[in-house]
């Protein structure tokens, strides 16, 4: 089986029949690059979301890229998130925090990557909200089967704050694990305590993990895109466009923060070249490893963001 072959069966079989000798025909005139495919791949996968009850073909593929986009915005997102504790993890408790209340610019850096954390935390909540209730709603009255999924962020939500309770109780010396310091001294941080807390990111990344999966397969399954939302003095929308403008705005956060952390990471070196030759990494690693694989999850995530927007956009300057 040839490439082209091979993602003409990617999709749906009602959708081959349908589409599929016209689509084949379309393949031989543009399938060229590398990102040919991976749109040709995504187009699949929006085909697979289909939207089943959905009467116009082009407003069903529109909905389609638009929810893949917010998912893949989405999933972007928790990949960030997953940096940034690598990120935390590294100039925590190190001798970057007192240079970094003498340093300007280096604070200024900081400073920029905790506003934008914000900015994109509150962008996903207000785009996701509309979204989440629906979803909820309909899982609460006619489709009961995914709320097993929808529990899956809880749980992950209780392990977490679990961890971080019992990681309080070491603190407070409640409990007593051997070789755990409740204070340490900045840059001076004993394995044990580096393990406990590289425990709580675990935690964080697997609980991440399955959560997205989780929502994932939820609104892969709904068909919230054919959903309104009625807004004061304007026109009602689709959730999924209500949902890009606020997945423009986090990923322009993720943007500014990955710049940020590059201008962070040169100062910190420029300043202290010394703590980048050591192994202040979880459970550590390599400080220059880690904090290159901080900087290359934060290009890959804010990418693909990227990538996923164009494709709404495209669907939306299309329909």
């Amino acid at each position: 089986m040839n490439l082209r072959n091979w993602l003409v069966h990617l999709y749906p079989r009602a959708w081959r029949d349908r589409y599929g000798d016209e689509f084949e025909a379309l393949l031989e005139e543009c399938l060229h690059t590398p990102l040919d495919v991976l749109d040709i791949f995504l187009g699949a996968l929006d085909a697979q979301l289909e939207l089943s009850h959905e009467s116009n073909w082009r407003l069903m593929n529109m909905n389609n890229k638009l929810r893949t986009t917010i998912l893949i915005v989405f999933t972007a997102y928790i990949a960030f998130i997953i940096a940034g504790f690598s990120l935390v993890t590294f100039a925590d408790d190190s001798p970057l925090v007192p240079l970094m209340q003498t340093n300007a610019a280096l604070s200024a850096a900081w400073t920029t990557i905790e506003v934008g954390s914000v900015i994109a935390l509150l962008a996903v909540v207000i785009g996701g909200a509309p979204l989440a209730w629906t979803i909820i709603r309909r899982a609460l009255t006619s489709q009961r089967k995914d709320l097993r999924l929808l529990l899956v962020p809880l749980y992950a939500f209780l392990a977490l704050m679990l961890y971080t309770a019992f990681m309080v109780a070491a603190a407070f010396e409640w409990i007593h694990i051997p070789g755990l310091q409740p204070v340490v001294q900045n840059g001076v941080m004993p394995l044990a305590n580096r393990l406990f807390m590289t425990g709580e990111i675990l935690v964080f990344i697997l609980g991440a993990v399955a959560s997205t999966f989780a929502v994932w397969k939820v609104v892969s399954r709904s068909e919230v895109g054919q959903e309104t939302l009625p807004l004061p003095g304007k026109p009602t929308i689709r959730l999924y466009e209500f949902a890009f403008g606020p997945a423009l705005v986090a990923t322009c956060a993720m943007l500014v923060m990955f710049a940020a952390t590059i201008v962070w990471g040169w100062l910190a070196f420029s300043a202290r070249p010394d703590l980048f030759s050591g192994n202040m990494g979880p459970l550590m690693s390599s400080t220059r490893a880690s904090f290159a694989f901080t900087l290359i999850l934060m290009g890959l995530s804010s990418g693909a963001a990227c990538f996923g927007l164009a494709r709404g956009r495209s669907a939306q300057n299309h329909s």
